[in-house]
């Protein structure tokens, strides 16, 4: 079983322009339009969840490191995941098959010799937990950095896997007085115009039933929080790990939970910018839509004027 490298099915949804919402998870219900919603985070947070200032309130954060799995020599080489559903490495759904067993980013980077940390990006500074990161095991050589694998199962990018929320949830759960939780898509694996501008409700204690229970391929929310402002979480689509944000109780927990990897991790320069580089295809794609976008609002607000 081996990580895909493409994913063009990531941008299926904002690449159609769809004018639908997607269905929700049985018991998930859309709700108001997101900016009112996700104010009380803070424009500094919502700009740069990286490096900007932590959402309001709030004074105190960890990442979690998506769990990756390999297998062992002994079992065979040719096993459905767990779940049956989805590309391996991505989504909630995508889980590794019974009998493998999970190692931790640490202990892969102790066993290949590089540091727990990612290389620099095109502005020089270090990129947040990531496919490119050397603390994963080796695609096509898994055996020879753990413990006589034969295969690797990396984590999930773009979404808390599986294994993730099973052990994260309780946690979550324990430091916040609502179950009901507020919710928002990624822009970029929703639909420009309708999903990234919503946001939905949930159960937090039907979470992780609900999602599978779809059949499909599912993603978990790219900004979530109880309705007591608790704490937030935060997970990008292009990030194979997840930011927590909460009290100094919360944050203790997470570090504690022997099922939980967590990092401490704030990013440093690592070589000065390098020079502008042309903007991608895909990115040029994305500016053309926007601009559509802005036209057509600019036309129907003249519209609406002139009536």
């Amino acid at each position: 079983m081996r990580r895909v490298a493409d994913k063009p099915w990531l941008y299926a949804r904002s690449m159609g322009g769809s004018e639908e919402q997607r269905v929700l998870p049985e018991g998930w219900s859309w709700e108001g339009v997101a900016g009112p919603e996700l104010a009380w985070l803070g424009v500094g947070f919502l700009q740069d969840p990286v490096d900007g200032p932590l959402p309001n309130g709030f004074t105190e954060s960890t990442w979690i490191l998506h769990a990756q799995f390999f297998r062992p020599a002994e079992l065979p080489a040719e096993l459905e995941s767990e779940d049956g559903i989805g590309i391996p490495g991505f989504g909630f759904n995508s889980h590794p098959p019974v009998g493998w067993l999970r190692v931790t980013w640490a202990e892969v980077a102790s066993r290949k010799g590089v540091p727990l940390q990612g290389p620099a990006g095109d502005n020089g500074l270090e990129i947040p937990p990531a496919d490119c990161w050397p603390a994963l095991p080796n695609e096509d050589d898994a055996d020879s950095v753990v413990m006589n694998a034969a295969d690797s199962f990396w984590p999930t990018e773009g979404s808390l896997g599986k294994a993730d929320l099973e052990s994260l949830i309780p946690i979550l759960a324990a430091h916040t007085g609502s179950t009901r939780m507020v919710g928002r898509f990624s822009p970029v694996t929703s639909s420009l115009d309708q999903e990234a501008m919503h946001v939905f409700t949930f159960d937090l204690a039907t979470m992780l039933s609900s999602m599978l229970a779809t059949g499909v391929q599912e993603f978990s929310p790219e900004l979530w929080w109880p309705e007591d402002r608790a704490w937030v979480v935060w997970t990008d689509y292009d990030l194979m790990g997840t930011r927590v944000f909460g009290g100094t109780d919360l944050i203790d927990a997470l570090k504690a939970s022997p099922e939980i990897e967590t990092l401490d991790w704030h990013r440093v320069r690592l070589r000065p910018p390098a020079p502008p580089r042309p903007p991608s295809r895909m990115e040029l794609h994305f500016q053309e839509v926007l601009a559509k976008q802005e036209a057509k609002k600019l036309q129907q607000k003249d519209g609406n004027g002139q009536g």
